[in-house]
This record gives C-alpha cells, sequence and structure tokens, in this order.
C-alpha cells in the first residue's frame, strides 16, 4: 500500500511538471512483445514457397469430421498429460513462447499419427534470438520480435529441444539467456544441433475460416495481434475481449455449436487466468476466444500455421527402426513423406 501511494505521488508531481508517468499496477496482465510490421511480414513471405494457407489442400479440402478438435488431446495420448504451462516472466519473448507452443503441439500430432519420434519440450531462447537476429538483422532495440520472422527461423534453421549441449545448459527456461541470444543471435555452436529439426512448411493464416481448417486438419498456430482480453473466463471458458495486448498465443483448438471459438494458449503460466477452463478439458494456461474476436485478430496479418516437422527419432522404439530408416530416406531424398507425418 505504502509503495501504491509512494507511485501515485510521484505520478502527480511529475504531472505537475508537465511530465506523465503511470505506474505500473497489480492489475497489468504480464508481458507482451509482438511487433506489429507488415513490411516485414510482406518481406518474408515473399521468400516463403507456399506463404498462403488458402491455397493448401488443408483449406481447399470438404472437412467431414468433427466440428470441435483439440490438439491437446494429442499430448494427452502420446504424453498422458498436457504440455506443462509456460511462463516467460518479465521479458518481450511471447513470440518465441507462441511459435514453440505451436511447434510442441504439433510434434504431438505427428506422434500420435503414427510417427516414430520422441516429444521433446522446445527451448525458446533459440526461437526469440534467432527470429530477432538470424532473421530480423537485430533490427528491434529493446524487447520483441515479429511472427513471421519466429515462422521463417523455424522453418529456415528449425528448434532445439531442451537439454545441455556443450557450455550451454538449456534444461530449463532462463530470461537472461533468452535476452543475451535475442541480442547476438543463436550461438554459432548450436546452429548446426537447431537446423536438424526444422519445420517443413509455414503459412500465414488471416481469417477464422483458415485457422478452423488448419487446426481441424493438425496445424496449430501461432497468433499475433494486438487485441487484449479480461483475465477471468466466463462459464464456458471464454475470455471477452478488452484492451490491447501486442502479443503472441498459440491456437491449439476449435470448437463449433452454438458459440464456435479457438483456444489460445497463453504463456503467463497456469494461474494468469481464472474461471472454468471449458470444452475439452484445456490446459489452465490458456482461454477460450470467440470466433468474431479471432478473425479480427487474424486479419492482422501476422499469423502463421506449421506443417511437417522433423522431429526427433524415437530411439527406443528397437522395432520400428526398419521404418524410421525408410522415413528418414524419404526425406534425404525428396521422396513423398511417410502418410504419419502431417503436412499441408
Amino acid at each position: 500500500m505504502i509503495r501504491r501511494t509512494s507511485a501515485i505521488l510521484i505520478g502527480l508531481l511529475l504531472a505537475s511538471l508537465g511530465v506523465w508517468f503511470i505506474p505500473s499496477t497489480p492489475q497489468q496482465p504480464g508481458t507482451f512483445g509482438w511487433v506489429d510490421d507488415r513490411e516485414q511480414v510482406r518481406a518474408v513471405a515473399a521468400t516463403l514457397p507456399n506463404p498462403d494457407f488458402r491455397a493448401t489442400e488443408a483449406y481447399r479440402a470438404a472437412y467431414d469430421g468433427p466440428e470441435d478438435v483439440f490438439l491437446w488431446d494429442a499430448s494427452r495420448k502420446v504424453l498422458g498429460r498436457l504440455i506443462p504451462p509456460r511462463d516467460q516472466k518479465n521479458l518481450g519473448s511471447c513470440v518465441s513462447f507462441g511459435t514453440a507452443a505451436a511447434v510442441e503441439h504439433l510434434i504431438c500430432v505427428q506422434i500420435a499419427n503414427g510417427a516414430a519420434e520422441e516429444y521433446r519440450d522446445l527451448a525458446q531462447e533459440i526461437i526469440y534470438g534467432g527470429s530477432r537476429v538470424e532473421i530480423g538483422g537485430g533490427k528491434i532495440r529493446g524487447d520483441g520480435s515479429v511472427g513471421a520472422w519466429a515462422a521463417k527461423f523455424v522453418a529456415d534453421y528449425g528448434v532445439l529441444p531442451r537439454g545441455v549441449y556443450g557450455s550451454f545448459d538449456l534444461r530449463a527456461y532462463d530470461v537472461s539467456r533468452c535476452r543475451d541470444f535475442g541480442n547476438r543471435g543463436v550461438p554459432d555452436e548450436l546452429e548446426p544441433e537447431t537446423k536438424k529439426h526444422p519445420v517443413r512448411a509455414v503459412a500465414n493464416v488471416r481469417s477464422w475460416a483458415e485457422a478452423q481448417a488448419a487446426i481441424r486438419n493438425g496445424y496449430p498456430i501461432a497468433v499475433c495481434s494486438s487485441q487484449g482480453f479480461r483475465m477471468a473466463r466466463d462459464a464456458d471458458g471464454f475470455c471477452p475481449p478488452q484492451g490491447t495486448w501486442m502479443h503472441c498465443m498459440a491456437l491449439v483448438g476449435v470448437r463449433g455449436g452454438a458459440r464456435p471459438g479457438g483456444f489460445l494458449l497463453n504463456s503467463w503460466g497456469e494461474s494468469a487466468h481464472s474461471g472454468p477452463r471449458g470444452l475439452g478439458d484445456p490446459s489452465p494456461a490458456g482461454f477460450w476466444a470467440d470466433a468474431s474476436v479471432l478473425d479480427r485478430m487474424l486479419k492482422q496479418g501476422d499469423s502463421w500455421a506449421f506443417s511437417g516437422f522433423r522431429g526427433f527419432p524415437a530411439k527406443k522404439l528397437d522395432w520400428y527402426a526398419g521404418r524410421v530408416a525408410s522415413d528418414e530416406l524419404r526425406v534425404a531424398s525428396n521422396q513423398p513423406e511417410d502418410v504419419s507425418c502431417v503436412r499441408f
């Protein structure tokens, strides 16, 4: 209370001198980090072979499956649990968290579909540094990144599972390391390991119709927008739109029926949002958003679906070794991939 009162008094004093100061409040929801740069989105799209999700078979083909699709069901099948809630803490690294969450769900979908791989948590620090420096060229001063930069990084450079790599201990998220990588890029020693695991295809998603098609075909989406929300979920698990968040979250589920919408997985820890989780028993780290709200968010143009992750071979599955070798040969020779590997 004393600290809050002091902040108000300081603000009033500065205002009397013609300087406005808005003190932080306990209601501040979390740390953001999306940089809205339409020019950079267009520049990245121009370098991609198939940047528009509307041009994919997944969008054009007729869909006759269930309206409600929850990609976290794949993690329950593969891991026996949900992917753990993430917390970006006091760094504007949300673009890397949203992208990593989307790719982690893609890994689980591929494994659930029969791919001979293991699930591994991903290091957000790699995506943050790579998007800002290797792709963005170090243009941003301060925190944050562009969604298109992260999408291009995971396609061109790949991702890295958590672990120890020489002198780099990446077993747990570290804000200082994330900021360091964000300033100087991915260390040269780590790039060869990262390039072993690229995402084969990324595509720009710009509408609710496209998002439904992507999720229903098993392709998670990193959604970047300026749309904010209330922190409390309603009786159906939805957070109403409110305010401005320059933020990135992963879209990992859709629902139809009387109240269509999508589930946004946030990166502010498991306790940021309160209230019922809603349909599908999703992660406590996210919330449902109405379809009309998501459509507005996607129309801002910097949201990306991911497909065809080159994963982590499941070496423990000895009886499956022949199929692993066969899949690797197809990738190396550019032959059609195994049907167990999802693609656009």
